[in-house]
C-alpha cells in the first residue's frame, strides 16, 4: 500500500515538473521566435485572426442559444393559451 501511494505521488511530481518544463521550453522557444520580426510579424497577424474568429463564434452562439431560449419560450406559451381555451 505505502509502495503504491508512493508511486502516485512521485508520479504526479513527476508530471508537474514535466508540465513546467514544457511550458518553459514553450516560452522561451516563442521568444526565440517572436524576436526575427518576419516570423513575428505572422505570429501576430494569426493570432489576431484567432482571435476575432474566437470573438465571433461566441458570439454567434449566444445569439443561437438566445434565438432557441425565444423560440421555446414561444412554444410554451402557445401551449400554454391552447390549454386555458
Amino acid at each position: 500500500m505505502f509502495k503504491q501511494r508512493l508511486f502516485e505521488a512521485l508520479t504526479f511530481f513527476v508530471l508537474i515538473g514535466l508540465s513546467v518544463a514544457g511550458g518553459f521550453i514553450g516560452y522561451f522557444v516563442t521568444k526565440f521566435l517572436l524576436a526575427i520580426p518576419v516570423i513575428g510579424v505572422i505570429v501576430w497577424v494569426v493570432v489576431s485572426i484567432v482571435a476575432v474568429f474566437a470573438v465571433a463564434v461566441i458570439i454567434c452562439g449566444s445569439a443561437v442559444r438566445l434565438q432557441n431560449a425565444y423560440r421555446e419560450h414561444k412554444r410554451v406559451q402557445k401551449d400554454v393559451e391552447e390549454e386555458t381555451q
